[in-house]
Formats: structure tokens, C-alpha cells, sequence
């Protein structure tokens, strides 16, 4: 599919603004150091936008043609990384270096979402982000390696990451 022409798709505009307040919501969470608030939220349609239908179904679900149009945006772009790199630092995850963040905070750990680790991963790969991908994904084999089980929903999510 090209383009999702789906009725519940809530469109580019609103899709951006949606991601945007929701990055700008993380930072607010980070600067505060409260890592609790990235685990027991909900975000991941918005922020981490991908290909397939969620949950919510195709209202935040990007094909071909919104992906190109939002990597046009530079500040989505930028800001979608940005949500990466701090959804990983609540998980004591540094993006940018490949490695496990010193000294975290006791909430700084792995809080069992496989499907956020997954959508996070997918979307960056997506949006053609293939080093952070590659940092997800070496997160990612460190904890399948350490026996972290990547069943989400009956679907072995592990697959991406191998």
C-alpha cells in the first residue's frame, strides 16, 4: 500500500502535532528524571510510527507516501529520534553510544515492553535512522541474550532484532 486512504487515519498534520507534544512530553519526563512516567504511559502509536496497524488501528499507521512526506520535516526527523534516544534512557539504554548508560537511576531499567523496544526499532528503521536501529537492536540481542522473552500478543517480536 502507497498510502493509508483508511477513514481512522488522523491525517499528517495531526499525526506530527500528536508526535511533537508527546516528544516534548518526554523531555519534560527526562529533565525531571521521572522514568517511571515512560513506563506506565501510553505513546507508542504517535511516537514511534509505523507501518502496520496497532491497537488503535490505522489511525497512526504510515505507508510510502506519509513516510516520504515526513521526512521532508525536518523537525519530526529530529524529534523522532529524539524519542528514541529517550525512551531508551529510561531503559538505561544510551542510543547515541551504542552502551548501557553509567550509573542509572533504580527506575532506569528494562520494564518487559518488547512491543515499544519493537515499534521504537521499526520506526527508526522506517524513517531510514539504520545506526540507531543498529544501537536498538544491539540493546535488544543483549536482552534476549540475558533470556528477556520477546512475546508480545502470542508474536515473538525478537525476529526484527536477529
Amino acid at each position: 500500500m502507497q498510502k493509508n486512504e483508511h477513514t481512522e487515519f488522523v491525517g499528517i498534520s495531526a499525526l506530527k502535532q500528536k508526535h511533537h507534544e508527546q516528544i516534548v512530553e518526554f523531555e519534560h519526563w527526562a529533565r525531571a528524571e521521572d522514568w517511571q512516567k515512560f513506563h506506565i504511559s501510553h505513546y507508542d502509536w504517535w511516537a514511534f510510527p509505523i507501518d502496520k496497524p496497532s491497537r488503535l488501528g490505522f489511525a497512526y499507521t504510515v505507508f510510502e507516501d506519509e513516510i516520504n512526506e515526513l521526512k521532508q520535516d525536518p523537525v519530526f526527523m529530529q524529534e523522532l529520534v529524539l524519542g528514541a534516544e529517550l525512551l531508551l534512557r529510561s531503559w538505561g539504554w544510551d542510543l547515541k553510544r551504542s552502551s548501557h548508560i553509567d550509573h542509572p537511576l533504580p527506575e532506569q531499567d528494562w520494564q518487559n515492553w518488547p512491543i515499544r523496544l519493537h515499534k521504537c526499532a521499526s520506526s527508526l528503521l522506517l524513517f531510514g535512522f539504520q545506526p540507531e536501529f543498529e544501537s536498538v537492536r544491539q540493546y535488544a540481542r543483549g536482552l534476549i541474550h540475558e533470556g528477556v522473552n520477546f512475546t508480545y500478543s502470542g508474536k515473538d517480536l525478537s525476529e526484527l532484532f536477529r
